[in-house]
């Protein structure tokens, strides 16, 4: 980034004078203030982008930081810098106006500055335009629009498009057609309809039906909000006729567009189409003051209007001396600087061009007229075919917001996106830009798109990161992210669902650090780096994204010859931060994944690690159109197995073993129970200790459980000595409560809240359960034993195999994929495989037409088992990696 350092008498005294006025001693403390007391949504917002600088000085074109680091503004505050930061004409106006000690507010009374802008407005204006009201804003000067509209026609219907955006207040917003930012605020009113742009067809339509009820139709000569789009060739002069026809009034909103920014005064003027009615604002400042105005004919003029709509500061002494001067400056030489802006703009839109061409995946399009242009980055996620950040934004449009914050860290260019259309870049610098600064800009951008197509994720978000450690490990870590495989060639078929085949999401999260760092390994950061740029990036959400980024599609291919097509999405938060959060939000954020995968068209959702904790197993979500599955079921049948091969390359007897249960009672525990109860000598429950007389109760139901369910076995050979002995009892007719109460008497049946107490005697150890702590550690376990651990964070520590080599320690919740094929998502496990939650998804996606999914605090047995039929039928197989391979444990779907 460039960089100014300014040293001279005049700016330090300057300097010193800013800093009198702000009470701020540097950036951090306005940063502060600003989330304290103006508005934190923002403040986040911009904190996440990278974009929240601190400008202390703007002159022309450019912006300075306290640190005199200079800034190229090709944002213009989206159209209000005509002649760039602080234009000596225009203080040269103010200057005289203090001179000349002319009052600003003297109303009642007849207001000289305000009467001779009207005046230089109305010689400028196109046609019979010769009335003008002054105001304050652009919002404010639609509200006027739409006044004058109704009171002319007697009507009250007035006719917008979608994607419009007209303003903030409350006529205004009802103008807008956005329903995300109108329903909040109770808008749209009643006597507005929204017509797609630049449908002529759809005009017709609406006013055939209700043209006499129309009071009026406003439109944007090109939609700046909406994504910088022109209207099509002929759509106005479609608009003008019918207005005509039907006596309803033509508004053009050219608050942003009009006063030279598209290359000509008016925008209206490129298709010699006068409106009725013309709200202005913006470029009318100066760059300078707050100020807006509405141009219209006598035709438009009502006495109601005149008396009734009034405003105590529009038309002030000092905004209408700088309008004037605004005026002056735009219309001088004959109109020399619009001129300026035709030529300026083509010779820039010629460069966007030019750089699109270099980048055709990332630029969809580049569209727009004079110095309003947009560069559309493509929302397609397949053109960055690895999984990892720019995927995940791009299918959410959020690359052109941080394409901005990257260029204006990196690179010194301020740009923004469209408000309404956030993979927009908007390309808006003040009137007076050069070739050189547009050249500047083509360049910087050419070199930002660059570092995107080549997935060099490090570098580009390495601004929103602190600098941590010294320079020679920074160089060690950019090394190794230069060592990374090259980006693979974009597909000349980009993934898609194929007709009628089955469409399923799967809704995770990182689980510990090192699954951080797996959704985008050309970070090249260590996952609690990872875990703080997550954070900061959260922080920029809007309404129209979503919490969940998409980390990858695959599409499955079973033994069978079937196929199924999925979506896989993660939220941006560890298991810690889900836990920690209110449950209502947490439970609002899977909501949201959940939802936004069924609106992609999935038709069945799988939940992983904590997103069913949290939802109380999916209990929690409301009004899902389509079956939500935790996961439990099939990874109760791989943990179960899991936990009986380990006992057999152990040599332990299942019918004698001792099996402890971590987390007994809760949904895996408790069906992971039952099926070992069939064969194991004896079992021990163990519940959470942090509720104790809610985990004792727990644990007492569960233990009555396990002696229902074996009361109600058959005879089994393999059966051990917990279930000979329920059986026995059960055939005497004892009550199940009694049963458990003698079989914990008799140690075949306890449960306990210490597993510390507990975990000693087993033979066996399951751990499922929903605490992040390692509470299998290596002093705990029994010689010889076997462990299996589905929790994720998992329950066995790393140092548990490095120190107890005699140990069978595997994780239960993996399964290898049918044919081994690999998911093209990194889970931090191996390629080939995946979590057994996961792998359910998959599976009952083939079950669409019957279907059954773990749902809900009870499991079913007779679910475990068609799942594990299913599984082997389509091809899964349990994962049992070797013992001398660092394989992770755990699986991300648990209670």
């Amino acid at each position: 980034m460039a960089s100014t350092p300014v040293t001279s008498t005049a700016e330090e005294k300057r300097a010193a004078l800013r800093a009198r006025l702000s009470g701020v001693a540097d950036r951090g403390e306005t940063a502060e203030r600003y989330r304290r007391h103006s508005n934190p949504y923002v403040a986040r917002m911009l904190d996440g982008l990278g974009m929240d600088v601190h400008y202390v000085r703007g002159a022309g074109t450019r912006l300075y930081d306290a640190e005199g680091n200079s800034y190229l503004d090709f944002a213009g505050a989206y159209g209000a810098l005509p002649f760039g930061h602080n234009p000596p004409e225009i203080w040269e106006a103010i200057s005289d106006l203090q001179q000349s000690a002319e009052p600003s507010l003297t109303l009642p009374s007849l207001l000289d500055a305000s009467a001779l802008l009207a005046e230089r407005l109305a010689q400028a204006a196109p046609g019979h335009l010769n009335q003008v009201w002054q105001c304050n804003s652009g919002a404010e000067a639609v509200e006027a629009s739409l006044k004058l509209a109704r009171a002319a026609t007697g009507r009250t219907l007035v006719i917008s498009t979608r994607n419009s955006f007209h303003g903030k207040t409350l006529g205004a917003l009802s103008a807008t057609g956005r329903p995300r930012y109108q329903t909040p605020f109770g808008a749209p009113s009643p006597g507005f309809t929204h017509l797609p742009f630049g449908d002529a067809d759809a005009l017709k339509r609406a006013f055939d039906e209700h043209g006499d009820e129309t009071a009026a139709f406003i439109v944007e000569a090109l939609q700046g909000e909406g994504g910088i789009v022109p209207a099509p060739d002929g759509y106005l002069a479609t608009a003008r006729e019918l207005c005509t026809r039907f006596g309803a009034k033509l508004i053009i909103d050219e608050v942003q567009t009009g006063l030279g920014r598209t290359g000509r005064l008016f925008a209206c003027e490129h298709t010699a189409v006068v409106p009725d009615i013309m709200p202005l604002a913006k470029a009318l400042g100066g760059g300078m003051v707050p100020i807006g105005a509405v141009l219209f004919g006598e035709d438009s003029l009502t006495e109601d209007f005149g008396l009734r709509h009034t405003s105590t500061f529009g038309g002030n002494a000092f905004c209408s001396r700088v309008g004037v001067r605004a005026v002056e400056l735009l219309t001088a030489d004959d109109q020399a600087l619009v001129r300026q802006v035709a030529e300026r703009g083509e010779y820039l839109l010629d460069g966007l061009r030019r750089v699109a061409a270099k980048h055709p995946d990332l630029v969809a399009d580049v569209r727009g007229q004079g110095l309003l242009l947009g560069v559309q980055l493509s929302d397609d996620p397949d053109i960055h075919v690895s999984q990892g950040l720019f995927r995940s934004l791009a299918d959410q449009e959020g690359l052109a917001g941080f394409l901005c914050g990257y260029l204006l860290r990196n690179e010194g260019i301020r740009l923004a996106p469209a408000y309404f259309a956030n993979s927009v870049l908007r390309v808006e610098p003040p009137l007076t830009v050069t070739e050189e600064e547009c050249d500047t800009l083509l360049a910087a951008l050419d070199r930002g798109l660059g570092v995107i197509e080549q997935g060099d994720s490090r570098r580009f978000f390495a601004h929103l990161l602190p600098k941590t450690g010294p320079r020679d490990a920074e160089e060690a870590r950019e090394q190794a992210v230069a060592q990374l495989p090259a980006r693979p060639a974009v597909p000349d078929q980009p993934l898609r669902p194929s007709a009628g085949e089955p469409r399923w999401a799967f809704i995770a999260h990182p689980t510990d650090m090192a699954s951080y760092e797996s959704y985008d390994s050309r970070l090249g950061l260590p996952g609690e780096q990872v875990r703080v740029l997550f954070d900061r990036m959260n922080q920029c959400r809007n309404v129209d994204t979503a919490a969940a980024m998409l980390v990858g599609r695959c599409r499955v291919r079973t033994d069978t010859g079937e196929s199924s097509y999925g979506e896989i999405y993660a939220l941006p938060y560890g298991a810690q931060r889900l836990l920690d959060m209110p449950t209502a939000r947490a439970t609002a954020l899977v909501q949201e994944a959940v939802d936004d995968a069924v609106a992609r068209g999935a038709q069945l959702v799988g939940l992983g690690a904590y997103t069913s904790v949290v939802t109380a197993n999916a209990t929690a979500l409301k009004d899902v159109k389509v079956p939500v599955t935790t996961g439990n079921a099939y990874t109760v049948a791989a943990a179960v197995d899991g936990l009986e091969q380990a006992a057999v390359q152990q040599g332990i007897r299942l019918d004698a073993a001792c099996c402890v249960v971590l987390g007994g009672a809760g949904a895996i525990g408790l069906a992971s129970s039952l099926l070992l109860a069939e064969k194991v000598g004896s079992l021990v429950l163990v519940g959470n200790p942090a509720n104790r007389r809610r985990s004792q109760e727990r644990l007492t139901a569960a233990a009555q459980a396990v002696v229902a369910h074996l009361a109600e076995l058959g005879g089994n050979p393999a059966a051990g000595s917990l279930a000979w002995a329920v059986r026995a009892r059960a055939a005497e007719g004892v009550d199940h409560a009694r049963i458990a109460a003698e079989l914990s008497k008799e140690g075949l049946l306890t449960w306990s809240l210490e597993s510390e107490a507990v975990l000693p005697g087993g033979d066996l150890i399951l751990a499922a359960t929903s605490t992040p702590d390692q509470l299998i550690r290596p002093e705990l376990v029994r010689q010889g034993a076997a462990v299996c651990d589905v929790s994720q964070p998992p329950n066995v520590g790393p140092q548990l195999k490095k120190a107890r080599p005699d140990l069978k320690v595997v994780a239960g919740g993996l399964v290898e994929m049918p044919g081994r094929q690999d998911l093209g998502v990194d889970f931090g496990v191996p390629s080939g495989v995946t979590y057994a939650c996961t792998a359910e998804t998959m599976i009952l996606a083939h079950r669409l037409h019957d279907p059954v999914v773990s749902h809900g605090e009870k499991l079913s047995v007779e679910l475990v088992r068609m799942l594990r039929d299913e599984a082997q039928r389509l091809g899964y197989r349990l994962h049992l990696p070797d013992e001398h391979t660092d394989q992770p444990t755990g699986d991300p779907g648990h209670e």
